[in-house]
């Protein structure tokens, strides 16, 4: 356990040790020589008969944990310095316990939040450089276990530090253990209590990232009872109701937010875009169907299966087409709004020309030309309100190749063969 070189804060709790002498208990006297003589085996043993022989006596336990706290700062693998840091932390509450039932406590008594906050401080600015200091996380194999680690300890040291505890969340998310997040962030909540919007916010993300959308609306809607107009919240559990599937509580929470601000265009942009995101899902479903039909298209004797299957997709379809016109109203309206975002024009054209790919299927899909006829010139009027939508994305961003390339595509199945080489071009394809 000896090390020979003191950092500062083991220099000054050392001076202080040498200087409390004005009476010299025989039973601490053993403890104050081993930690001045840095042999702190013999310190601790000294501690433990001190405790065994007056279990009543502060003394015993404080010098005990004053010299944890000095093995702890003195260990050079942090990782093995959490044991120490427990053991401090306990036998420095049982001292503070026990000097508060004293009429007259000693001096002692006076420096154990000190030693707490010393050790506390020490851990917890010691991670900092690993979790934004680009150039001391780059000397590291993995900065963000060492920061864990600091952070660790500066809990250990100081379990009433929610700041350490919030930060050791965000670290942990930043390293992937979303689990690992969410515990230490609960912990934060509830020594802050109540906790901050941004607390909240990191823990539901830490949920969606783990896909447990009920664990997400549970902790969302505790954040949102104590900040119902935070936005970002508001974003955050409708994404969540709808992925539980409860699109009118989703729809209602957006709604509530549109009306207290009808002219936001970033709310309709948000609306739509989370509606949409219930489409994407659900065509996921109905791909696997309309797969299975092409499978079975022209076989005779599949015929009362394909109408089977061909009538189980229609309730799907329809809630597809339902949701999509839903998500085109909010998204025009945010393009009244704001013309110059070009998400809002690219999603546009995403919902646009995917309406038109479900009736090039229906087309596809039917053996009755003047269906198949119909169904190719609905699929085109809709394919060039996806053109409009891509073409204003691609003119308040040009460039951006993506969308360059997605407009040769819809030119070539329009058949502008000259818009569709000059698209091409651009998108360096």
């Amino acid at each position: 356990m000896k090390k020979q070189v003191y950092t500062l804060f083991s220099v000054l709790l050392v001076a202080l040790v040498l200087t409390n002498c004005a009476t010299e208990d025989p039973l601490i006297a053993p403890i104050k020589k081993g930690i001045s003589s840095q042999n702190y085996d013999a310190a601790i043993n000294a501690a433990d008969s001190a405790i065994a022989t007056q279990p009543d006596n502060p003394n015993g336990y404080y010098y005990k944990g004053l010299t944890q706290s000095i093995i702890a700062e003195n260990t050079e693998d942090v990782s093995s310095r959490k044991p120490y840091y427990a053991d401090m932390y306990k036998n420095l509450v049982k001292a503070r316990e026990l000097y508060a039932l004293e009429e007259k406590p000693a001096d002692e008594a006076g420096q154990i939040n000190n030693i707490i906050m010393g050790a506390w401080s020490n851990e917890h600015n010691a991670s900092i450089p690993y979790i934004n200091n680009d150039s001391v996380m780059a000397s590291v194999e993995n900065p963000f276990e060492i920061a864990e680690s600091h952070l660790l300890n500066a809990i250990t040291a100081n379990p009433d530090s929610s700041i350490s505890y919030e930060i050791l969340g965000r670290v942990y998310y930043r390293d992937g253990k979303y689990a690992e997040a969410i515990k230490v962030l609960h912990k934060s909540i509830e020594i802050d209590d109540p906790g901050s919007a941004p607390q909240y916010d990191l823990i539901s993300t830490s949920y969606l990232q783990l896909k447990d959308y009920e664990g997400a609306v549970k902790v969302l809607e505790e954040g949102l009872e104590l900040y119902p107009d935070t936005v970002y919240l508001v974003q955050k559990i409708a994404d969540a109701y709808f992925q539980t599937g409860r699109t009118e509580q989703a729809m209602d929470v957006m709604n509530k937010l549109v009306q207290s601000d009808p002219d936001n265009a970033q709310y309709r942009l948000v609306i739509g875009s989370q509606i949409y995101q219930q489409v994407l899902n659900l065509n996921d479903s109905l791909a696997i169907g309309v797969d299975s039909l092409y499978q079975l298209l022209g076989k005779s004797s599949k015929k009362a299966e394909f109408e089977k299957i061909e009538k189980s997709l229609k309730p799907l379809e329809n809630e597809i087409e339902r949701l999509s016109n839903l998500a085109i109203t909010e998204l025009v309206k945010s393009a009244e709004l704001n013309d110059d975002n070009v998400s809002t024009f690219n999603l546009l054209g995403v919902i646009y020309q995917n309406k038109a790919a479900a009736l090039f299927d229906k087309r596809n899909l039917t053996l009755d030309n003047d269906k198949a006829d119909e169904f190719d010139a609905q699929a085109k009027e809709i394919l060039k309100k996806a053109m409009v939508n891509y073409e204003r994305a691609a003119e308040l961003d040009p460039e951006n190749t993506k969308y360059w390339e997605t407009l040769s595509r819809v030119y070539t199945l329009l058949d502008m063969q000259d818009k569709a080489q000059e698209a091409f071009d651009k998108a360096g394809l």
